[in-house]
């Protein structure tokens, strides 16, 4: 197993996987969203939204006092709307936030969980919420919600997971677009606007930097102690439009089963899987970079050897404010990786 899959081994543990690594998704339609109106609901307007369970959430009034998954607080936090309580990845590392909390202010929240597993039901319960919001990777579960203490959970609010198998990264931004205009934020918003077209601006900086290195070929690897994983690109939003700007990754060696998002193999046999270009998952525990550098299949590796090894941040918020400072960083990438024969 990985390590926490957002947390990386949280992740595969929350959905139930069996040798091969589920993570993130990709490709496919727009989701399963239906609210009431076309434009934000207003106070005290209905509310209506069908979420990737096909299940639907219809209420009298908009919520307002909505507690989110982190990825998914941060998503709705960069359209516009703040969350009343957060619970998901919320470690510091040298001071700063995960990563995947985005932009979210902790001082003005309540923190019911700081890590996969963690969910405080007394400080949920005393936050009268009255709508939960996570993700779901397998169109069933809620990916942070404890499976021991679900039915809990479930009890105190309705629930949205948030579809993200069959999707790539600008729909499921989109889907959290239509979420926060449902729950009241502005998508006009200036904020919202300017982050949109630092956003476009970022994906036409990754464009030309794939189309000056073609056939570059890159390996999205999650990595643990005792094992790799092989990212299916066409599993993951993110590589999944990264590949339709023209990016070519390496794939499974084998035929990937709905559900499933990487292929497990052994540190031996990652040569393998020939690359230009590495990218690692960020989510690893400490000390995997230290065991890979006394891996020789790893050390000898093409790309390690040319410095061709950059951090991949799956899992970031889904907004626009999140991702075009990540692209840039991918153009980056692109511009200082070189074919490697």
């Amino acid at each position: 197993m990985s390590s926490h899959l957002l947390t990386r081994r949280g992740f595969l543990q929350g959905v139930g996987a069996t040798g091969v690594l589920l993570g993130l998704a990709a490709c496919g339609d727009s989701g399963s969203t239906s609210v009431d109106g076309d434009g934000p609901s207003g106070a005290g307007q209905s509310f209506r939204y069908t979420d990737g369970r096909g299940r639907t959430v219809e209420l009298a009034a908009r919520p307002t006092r909505v507690v989110a998954q982190s990825s998914a607080a941060a998503a709705l936090w960069d359209a516009g709307f703040q969350v009343a309580g957060v619970y998901g990845e919320l470690g510091t590392t040298d001071g700063k936030l995960n990563y995947q909390a985005g932009n979210i202010d902790v001082t003005k929240v309540e923190v019911v969980g700081k890590t996969y597993g963690e969910f405080n039901l007394e400080r949920y319960a005393a936050l009268r919420p009255e709508l939960l919001v996570d993700l779901s990777f397998d169109d069933k579960s809620l990916w942070y919600v404890p499976e021991s203490s679900a039915d809990k959970v479930y009890a105190l609010a309705p629930s949205i997971g948030m579809k993200m198998p069959g999707l790539d990264l600008p729909a499921i931004i989109d889907n959290f677009m239509t979420l926060a205009g449902q729950l009241g934020a502005d998508p006009d918003a200036a904020p919202v606007k300017a982050a949109r077209s630092e956003y476009d601006a970022a994906v036409n900086e990754v464009r030309p930097a794939i189309t000056a290195k073609p056939g570059l070929r890159i390996a999205a690897i999650s990595r643990d102690p005792d094992k790799l994983y092989i990212a299916d690109p066409n599993a993951h939003p993110d590589l999944k439009h990264l590949a339709s700007l023209g990016a070519t990754f390496v794939t499974p060696s084998r035929q990937m089963k709905p559900g499933e998002y990487f292929e497990e193999i052994s540190w031996e046999q990652v040569g393998r899987y020939p690359a230009d270009m590495i990218i690692f998952d960020g989510r690893e525990v400490p000390g995997v970079a230290e065991t890979a550098g006394k891996i020789p299949t790893w050390t000898n590796l093409a790309a390690v050897r040319a410095d061709q090894v950059f951090r991949w941040r799956p899992a970031a918020p889904y907004s626009y404010a999140a991702t075009a400072p990540i692209y840039r960083e991918v153009a980056g990438w692109l511009n200082k990786a070189k074919p490697l024969g």
